[in-house]
């Protein structure tokens, strides 16, 4: 044979591979790519990501004391080849009237698993935790009231020393349990803005809960969390919410939405502590909405005045920030 014939064969040899490599490799990126769109589309259109956003929504808010999940300017929900729903969300706390960014929510759920997430917090300061907890005194879980002083703290003359030029964030829990509506009329005499409150919902009576702290009289509980009205369409969407707590505006309608909103977690979200949360709608049901804490925010100076208020003890001082109320 002659041996330009044979080096020409031979060359061919290893183009004609490579060619046939190079197609099934474009082959399986357009089939991939054809997967995957028709994928992020099914997730889109059938309403599956907006769901997952509520999902991630509500049990944050529900279970996280205050923590708030930012719901300006959603971008797309992260859908992976093998099927599992992934978002990165700001989560915020309300100091004055500014929204502060804290942290970060990082959520995912796998197809037919549970929901899961952690939040990377950005506190301003090393060994401090931003989630601050109520106490529920042994007192209230057979609907009594607590008579001894409050534990000193400092919380108050860390308010004294601040200049009036500010506003910030402070946590307080209830002698006795109240209804929301008793624990707006106390705040009404004061230029501050409620924020969320600590649901007492059966813990430590009806049922254990997963996680608890117990020191003396007093214990840190996980709680479902009352926050201001956050609505859905029937199609999950995101359709309207409110920033604060109004007594004019009356406060029913957000004790009814935490009602509606532990009744959808449970019934259509797989999550840790859901059986906890069977236990908390049962109650809640029977005996309706009560809170042994709240959050608030407002000037320093209108602050300082809620210690005047024999129901309110256990003040913890949160987020303090520049003028910004009006």
């Amino acid at each position: 044979m002659d041996t330009k014939v044979m080096n020409r064969m031979i060359w061919r040899t290893p183009l004609r591979l490579f060619a046939k490599i190079l197609s099934a490799a474009l082959m399986v990126f357009l089939i991939y790519g054809m997967y995957y769109s028709a994928v992020y589309i099914y997730h889109e259109q059938s309403g599956l990501n907006d769901k997952f956003l509520r999902s991630v929504i509500t049990t944050v808010e529900l279970h996280e004391s205050g923590l708030m999940v930012n719901k300006r300017g959603f971008s797309s929900v992260e859908v992976t080849p093998f099927l599992t729903q992934k978002k990165t969300l700001k989560v915020y706390k309300d100091v004055g009237e500014w929204q502060v960014i804290v942290g970060e929510l990082h959520a995912k759920k796998r197809l037919w698993g549970e929901l899961t997430y952690s939040i990377e917090e950005r506190g301003p300061y090393l060994n401090v935790e931003e989630r601050d907890s109520f106490y529920l005194h042994s007192a209230l879980l057979g609907g009594g009231k607590i008579t001894d002083s409050s534990r000193p703290n400092g919380v108050m003359d860390q308010l004294e020393k601040l200049e009036d030029g500010n506003v910030a964030e402070l946590f307080f829990s209830l002698r006795t349990l109240k209804s929301p509506e008793q624990v707006l009329e106390l705040l009404s005499k004061y230029d501050v803005k409620a924020t969320s409150m600590a649901v007492y919902a059966g813990e430590l009576k009806e049922f254990y809960p997963r996680n608890y702290g117990s020191s003396n009289a007093g214990h840190t509980i996980p709680h479902l969390t009352l926050r201001p009205k956050v609505q859905f369409s029937d199609t999950h969407a995101l359709s309207s919410w409110h920033t604060f707590f109004s007594l004019d505006a009356g406060i029913t309608d957000h004790e009814q939405q935490l009602i509606t909103d532990a009744e959808w977690m449970t019934n259509n979200i797989k999550y840790n502590g859901v059986d906890d949360d069977k236990h908390r709608l049962a109650y809640l049901k029977k005996n309706g909405v009560q809170v042994y804490g709240a959050t608030v925010t407002g000037p320093v100076r209108e602050l300082e005045k809620l210690k005047e208020e024999s129901e309110f003890w256990e003040f913890r001082l949160g987020r303090i920030e520049v003028w910004n109320w009006s």
